[in-house]
């Protein structure tokens, strides 16, 4: 069996046009034991040859035949190599690395709610699925600046005890930021029901910073997928240190109280070079 650190070169089978920005490259690994202990929320490392090589959730997982995907949005080098890629073209993979999300105890919990920001639904999409597969309700709250962003609209609804929309500019669903739907869905539960709730959230760094202000506020606990730069994957260079963490290692996925912790948190990134630069320089 192939460690998870061997590339696999796979064939893309296939790019679906997700919004005006975003594309999902589809495509089929030879090497099925890699997938067979994946939890969703981990990562992946994949490379584009003669471009770069960058790290990837994996947003679709279909296992018969077994097909899988990243879901990519159109904003550098790599990503518009991967938005253009056509049925045929070979990628690098390697991993799965890193933390996903855990599912919490039947006996404790009955409900997760999944908060997503743009394209930060590729790493919750997976995961809130397979909690709604293990017998939670599930709760979507999707973001994105406007409806042409918006996405997985109708596999969010497909796959939901209850989703709702937001955008920024109120072209479709909520107007105004998906943090406000989150106060108003825990602001609507008892004391005893928030006990009973989590969240899984992935999204901009200053959306995940408001989600953690409304947890703390109404005391519901949740898991945070982050984002840093991650150039090897395996903990060794360091580029994706937060906090004494290792993004890579340590994550992506974090716990509530393991990101109260991170001081970086909301504040400070790291650029390419690994120099820390305030969290608002990096918004797009």
């Amino acid at each position: 069996m192939r460690s998870p650190g061997m590339m696999e070169m796979v064939r893309v089978r296939e790019v679906r046009r997700e919004s005006s920005a975003i594309s999902s490259v589809m495509f089929s690994s030879l090497n099925r034991s890699r997938w067979n202990s994946l939890v969703p929320g981990q990562f992946m490392m994949v490379w584009v040859p003669g471009i770069d090589e960058v790290p990837m959730s994996l947003s679709y997982l279909e296992e018969d035949p077994l097909l899988l995907g990243i879901t990519v949005q159109n904003i550098g080098e790599a990503t518009q190599a991967l938005c253009s890629l056509r049925e045929g073209d070979r990628i690098g993979i390697r991993g799965p690395y890193g933390n996903g999300f855990t599912l919490p105890e039947k006996a404790d919990v009955d409900r997760i709610i999944g908060v997503s920001g743009g394209v930060g639904g590729a790493s919750t999409i997976l995961p809130m699925e397979w909690a709604g597969r293990n017998g939670f309700e599930t709760i979507n709250l999707v973001g994105a600046r406007d409806q042409g962003l918006m996405l997985f609209k109708e596999r969010w609804q497909r796959n939901s005890t209850r989703v709702l929309f937001s955008t920024d500019d109120g072209s479709f669903g909520h107007g105004g930021f998906v943090t406000e739907l989150l106060d108003k869905e825990l602001s609507a539960l008892t004391e005893d029901q928030r006990a009973r709730t989590i969240i899984f959230t992935c999204g901009p760094e200053v959306m995940m910073t408001a989600v953690l202000d409304v947890l703390e506020r109404y005391g519901v606990g949740g898991q945070f997928s982050l984002e840093r730069f991650m150039k090897c994957g395996l903990g060794l260079c360091d580029s994706c240190s937060m906090s004494g963490k290792r993004v890579c290692m340590d994550g992506p996925v974090f716990s509530l109280e393991e990101v109260l912790d991170l001081e970086e948190f909301g504040k400070l990134h790291r650029d390419r070079s690994g120099s820390l630069i305030p969290i608002k320089e990096c918004i797009r």
